[in-house]
């Protein structure tokens, strides 16, 4: 065999080498990205069942796409004008953060709202406490508040009728929305 041939041959065979190995490794990331989408969906649905069973009678949990979004539906959250919890709502505040720590792999976003009264910019103001003030308490309850974040909606996602008092009260709310924590390592 000539010199030339063999290094013909060997470049193809490196080609082919090569080749194999970015559909191998490509293969690998493609099952890798599909393990970790089975892995976050197996999580979070024993997220969702645990929530479902820790709250069931405080609280609505539904899974939203890939979140879960939990709202408290017992009681009023916050008086008129108020940023502070109605303390009557502590133990379920501390039965949703015992349940929340039990998944560290998780993120918590906090929506405050309120209702259509006054004016919006204010309005904002006091939703965004009211979120503040939820991740307070929680806080207070052992949740880690790095994994906590907060937003103020003010009255733009109404979910109750804002022209009864029992709607007004309603929409003065927080919400939590649950997410899968995708740089955590753990477990």
């Amino acid at each position: 065999m000539r010199f030339e041939n063999f290094i013909y041959m060997n470049t193809k065979t490196i080609k082919i080498v090569c080749f194999v190995f970015v559909l191998f490794f490509a293969g690998c990331a493609s099952q890798n990205k599909i393990s970790t989408e089975e892995t976050k969906k197996t999580y979070m649905q024993t997220v969702y069942a645990s929530l479902v069973n820790e709250m069931s009678n405080d609280a609505e949990v539904a899974i939203v796409e890939d979140s879960i979004k939990v709202i408290f539906t017992t009681g009023v959250l916050f008086k008129v004008n108020e940023t502070t919890v109605v303390k009557e709502l502590y133990p379920c505040f501390k039965r949703f953060a015992k349940a929340l720590n039990k998944y560290e792999r998780t993120k918590i976003l906090i929506t405050g709202h309120t209702d259509n009264t006054g004016n919006e910019k204010i309005n904002i103001e006091l939703s965004q406490k009211r979120a503040d003030s939820a991740k307070k308490l929680l806080t207070e309850f052992d949740v880690d508040e790095s994994r906590m974040f907060t937003l103020g909606h003010g009255s733009a996602i109404p979910v109750y009728d804002n022209n009864t008092a029992l709607g007004k009260s309603k929409n003065r709310r927080v919400e939590f929305i649950i997410l899968y924590n995708y740089t955590k390592n753990k477990k």
